[in-house]
């Protein structure tokens, strides 16, 4: 698990193999859980965006592919990262019994060759 927050009774849960980002290529994993409820709910089409925010006039952002997973809830992804440091993750949904927004950071290391 790399990261777990909660919204209201949403929890949104960020999972990545390795437990961690690291730069250049991630793949994760995105759950929209009901905190009540204990199960995974649909959240639409959510977008993720993720930016490093205090790096000179403009903050370096990194694109974010996300695509349905094989079950209601659960979405993959895909994320290169240019440089280490904590990364914001602005997630917003809009699904049929839930809708928000949240930003979280991530904190992303440098690849150990």
């Amino acid at each position: 698990m790399l990261r777990t927050h909660n919204v209201q009774d949403i929890v949104i849960t960020l999972l990545a193999p390795a437990g961690e980002w690291v730069t250049g290529e991630n793949r994760f994993v995105i759950e929209f859980d009901s905190a009540p409820r204990k199960r995974l709910i649909d959240a639409g089409a959510p977008m993720v965006t993720v930016r490093l925010p205090g790096t000179g006039s403009r903050p370096v952002q990194a694109e974010v592919h996300l695509q349905r997973g094989g079950v209601a809830g659960r979405y993959v992804g895909t994320i290169t990262l240019p440089r280490a440091g904590d990364w914001d993750v602005t997630v917003v949904w809009n699904g049929t019994t839930s809708k928000g927004s949240t930003t979280f950071s991530v904190p992303v290391r440098s690849r150990t060759r």
